[in-house]
């Protein structure tokens, strides 16, 4: 029986997902805008390509994401807008399983600025892997369980930092 269960992990292990993560001017994706995206797209447990893009809202971030983010009105002055960006997005995360930290926050901003591009598309949210495998944390904020999980860096709030977490902690509960 346990080779069958090594077999089935492997088997998990060979999936390709992406790994996304977003950064925006508020909490809602009607009325707020996307500042940063990244998607890692993993084979098994190999990153095999990353997209990374600080992107220009129409409004100012506020002050209060700036504290949060790290990300400033000048960083983005010459990014892309949202609509230069999505078409290579979609290509890029195409119909495969998208892996988020509190999912629902990304997978919703996702919707709304693609035009509901991912409905296809599997969605895993590792808060509930992380509830799963660390039920006695504190919370299961990304970065508590990344550093349950021995990840030391503090770059929390930037999109392709989270990716990486959120990646880690996916593959940790398919092992």
């Amino acid at each position: 029986m346990q080779k069958i269960e090594e077999k089935q992990s492997q088997n998990k292990l060979n999936n390709i997902f992406v790994a996304i993560d977003v950064e925006t001017t508020g909490l809602s994706p009607l009325i707020n805008e996307l500042i940063e995206i990244s998607a890692i797209k993993y084979e098994g447990n190999r990153k095999v390509a990353t997209f990374t893009t600080l992107i220009k809202p129409k409004a100012n971030i506020p002050y209060k994401i700036t504290k949060i983010t790290g990300i400033t009105n000048d960083m983005v002055k010459n990014a892309p807008y949202i609509e230069e960006i999505m078409p290579s997005l979609i290509k890029f995360i195409g119909d495969n399983i998208i892996v988020a930290h509190n999912a629902n926050f990304d997978y919703r901003f996702l919707q709304n600025y693609s035009k509901n591009s991912f409905s296809k598309n599997k969605l895993i949210d590792t808060v509930a892997i992380g509830r799963k495998l660390y039920p006695k944390l504190p919370n299961h904020k990304l970065g508590t369980i990344a550093k349950h999980i021995g990840i030391k860096e503090d770059n929390f709030h930037r999109a392709e930092f989270d990716c990486e977490c959120c990646a880690k902690i996916y593959m940790e509960y398919i092992k």
